[in-house]
């Protein structure tokens, strides 16, 4: 039974709204969530990679317009996206922030991970009788001035800290459902009269649909070496399209990649967008392989300093090679430009300074790095950050990470590739070098 009937947002008309579980808050204003599920909407609601169908890609869009505006607020803000939880005894605990730069900077007011591949340690894992990790879609806290996202707690340092979570909730689009594992971990982390569960159903007719597309074609600079055949010279851009019968579909202003609802209180001092790839719906590249050219010729621009790797089209591949001097083989993971034969080498050497850059900037572990199948931007953020959207082991995650550590992770998911390809010999030397860096174990958040 829902118990909030109708269009819990009644200014979006687009989409539907209602609790299918819980009860919004009365003094929270339900619109915050419907304008970011509409984009949502919008955007593909699958890719398809090498790996097989990453389906759902609404809640990552959603997700991630949540985690610009935490961000640009220094995590006081009420609405929390894809908080790590250990379920715990006596309570689930959220994962906090790690770095010693997050700890200089938030001091014992620290926010959750950003990353979600954050874990307890082995030790914290069996005294808190950890039982899994859930990354729930949405937490809401009570107060935004204070940045811990859970119930009343004592955390794994033993600090205590208050109750501040407000409402969990689950945002299910069209075709997915609540599993009971789910619903069990979330009522243990939130108790069942903060759990709720917003669903999403699309109300526009297939012409409001066509004329969406329309209008992203028309307006999207590089719409046309996606979907549409290149221009013949002289020929004209595509006109904007007539709102059919029904209307035009919704309240968005388009095009939709640079009208994102950010409604956070400061001023933005640049401006986020979507990247391009998400609007088309169809398959699309990881950045590891030939990925580039569905991002934004600015975002590519950012990575230029990295190689001709990032905005080339080019093969990996890994060679054993014999030293002159010391008579040792060893292998070295090179990328070929298919456009002019331009080849960039990384040893294992480099190939550990890649691995402890990526190490600085995330919590991904050499486990979860073996794991992963597909990279690519989901948004760039226009000040040297960027979010990533990564599929490892069948789940599907988002992360914001500096270009470096971006480029960094990208270079290392084509290397471990190539080293796997080449044989047991390689793989197992480049681990065992990765290794000696860094690293821990990993189970993987659903």
């Amino acid at each position: 039974m829902m118990s909030n009937p109708g269009n819990v947002c009644p200014a979006v008309t687009s989409i539907t709204c209602t609790m299918e579980h819980g009860r919004f808050p009365g003094d929270e204003d339900p619109c915050y969530l419907a304008q970011k599920a509409e984009v949502a909407m919008r955007l593909p609601r699958r890719i398809v990679t090498k790996g097989g169908v990453v389906r759902f890609l609404n809640q990552l869009i959603m997700s991630g317009l949540i985690q610009k505006e935490e961000e640009k607020e220094e995590y006081r803000w009420a609405y929390k996206a894809e908080v790590v939880f250990a379920i715990a005894q006596p309570v689930p605990l959220p994962m906090l922030a790690t770095s010693d730069a997050s700890k200089e900077k938030y001091k014992d007011d620290l926010p959750q991970s950003t990353n979600p591949f954050a874990r307890p340690s082995r030790e914290d894992w069996i005294k808190h009788n950890v039982e899994g990790i859930r990354r729930p879609d949405i937490i809401l806290v009570k107060e935004k001035t204070k940045r811990w996202p859970g119930r009343a707690a004592t955390y794994f340092d033993g600090k205590v800290h208050n109750d501040n979570l407000k409402m969990l909730i689950e945002v299910k689009f069209p075709g997915d459902t609540l599993s009971e594992d789910q619903r069990v971990d979330y009522i243990a982390i939130a108790t069942n009269a903060r759990f709720g569960v917003l669903r999403v159903e699309d109300n526009r007719t297939e012409k409001q649909k066509h004329y969406d597309k329309q209008y992203n074609a028309a307006f999207r600079p590089s719409a046309e070496r996606y979907t549409l055949p290149p221009l013949q010279k002289g020929e004209l851009p595509l006109p904007v399209p007539v709102a059919p019968p029904e209307g035009a579909p919704g309240t968005i202003p388009q095009p939709l990649h640079k009208n994102l609802p950010l409604l956070s209180t400061s001023r933005w001092d640049f401006m986020p967008s979507v990247e391009d790839w998400v609007m088309l719906g169809h398959e699309v590249s990881s950045l590891a392989e030939e990925g580039w050219e569905y991002v934004s010729e600015s975002t590519r621009q950012m990575f230029h300093q990295f190689g001709a790797w990032v905005s080339e089209k080019g093969d990996w591949f890994c060679q054993q090679v014999l030293d002159p001097l010391t008579r040792q083989t060893h292998y070295v993971f090179s990328w070929m430009s298919k456009q002019t034969g331009e080849i960039i080498t990384w040893s294992v050497e480099q190939s550990q300074e890649l691995w402890r850059t990526v190490l600085l900037g995330t919590d991904i572990t050499l486990e979860y790095l073996k794991q992963i199948d597909w990279v690519q931007v989901l948004n760039d953020f226009g000040n040297g950050t960027v979010q990533l959207v990564i599929q490892a082991a069948e789940a599907v995650a988002v992360v914001i990470v500096t270009i470096a550590v971006a480029a960094a992770l990208v270079a290392l998911v084509a290397i471990v590739a190539a080293a796997i390809a080449a044989g047991g010999a390689a793989a197992a030397g480049l681990f065992a070098a990765l290794a000696a860096v860094g690293g821990g174990t990993l189970v993987v958040a659903q």
